[in-house]
């Protein structure tokens, strides 16, 4: 079980809707952070990730806001975790690995 985070971009301010939801990756129980590249259209690595969400509201799939802070800590906290043996089948090739950093470029929930 995990939970996948998303960036909400250009919230409107009279209906709250953002104009573009943006998914960040996914949290999983004993796994390193799974980051969501998106093609490389918004970021290329985590850094870059960090400076793009400054201006950002950043929500798990559940509505519940977290922080910046508090995001980029729990994808740091998760990079040190050995993640078990998996085989992503075609997708193998697509995980890309970037400063220690797990980023998947194929949509995954």
């Amino acid at each position: 079980m995990g939970t996948n985070y998303y960036a909400k971009i250009n919230i409107c301010s009279c209906c709250n809707r953002p104009e573009e939801t943006v998914h960040l990756g996914k949290s999983s129980a004993g796994w390193s952070f799974a980051l969501q590249y998106n093609g490389g259209r918004f970021y290329t690595d985590f850094k870059g990730m960090k400076s793009w969400l400054k201006d950002k509201v950043i929500e798990n799939e559940y509505g519940e806001k977290v922080s910046k802070e508090v995001f980029i800590d729990m994808v740091e906290i998760k990079k040190k975790i050995k993640d078990p043996d998996a085989d992503y089948g075609p997708m193998s090739g697509k995980i890309i690995k970037i400063n220690g950093y797990k980023f998947f470029d194929w949509e995954f929930s």
